[in-house]
């Protein structure tokens, strides 16, 4: 009896290898999102914090040269959240690309190996039957074996 063959294991290994790669993508873009918004979150939390401990300095003693050094530190902050908040939205569209780019790969190499499972399935009926036939055969030449030997 001759091996299975599907005809199609190449698309379906290319079809693997691409879920495999795109994978990849998605964890390096996971990891990339949640870097910047770590970065961000970190950002928001010195702004605070800086806030709070010149909420302190000028209840002791307000100085117009701590004013000016708020002033310019807060502008600066707001601005590199601003730049920040921009970069996470952009990590976030690359998360979302990723992650269709995986599921589109994904369905892809389901799509093959449910034909192939289809066809393997086929391959073990016609297998059974040929085995069966076999197997009648050698039931049928045995019984007239008997039939002969018992007349």
């Amino acid at each position: 009896m001759k091996k299975f063959y599907f005809r199609l294991e190449t698309p379906l290994r290319i079809k693997q290898l691409k879920e495999k790669i795109e994978r990849q993508k998605l964890s390096q873009a996971i990891l990339k999102k949640r870097t910047e918004e770590n970065r961000l979150y970190k950002m928001n939390i010195l702004k605070e914090n800086t806030r709070k401990e010149f909420d302190k300095i000028i209840f002791t003693s307000a100085e117009i040269r701590d004013l000016s050094y708020y002033s310019v530190f807060d502008a600066d902050m707001s601005f590199l959240i601003e730049s920040q908040k921009n970069v996470v939205k952009q990590a976030q569209e690359a998360y979302e690309r990723c992650t269709n780019n995986f599921i589109s790969s994904r369905r892809e190499r389901q799509i093959y190996e449910k034909i192939k499972e289809h066809q393997y399935k086929e391959y073990n009926m016609i297998l059974n039957r040929e085995e069966q036939k076999i197997t009648d055969e050698l039931g049928n030449i045995n019984y007239s074996r008997l039939g002969e030997e018992t007349t």
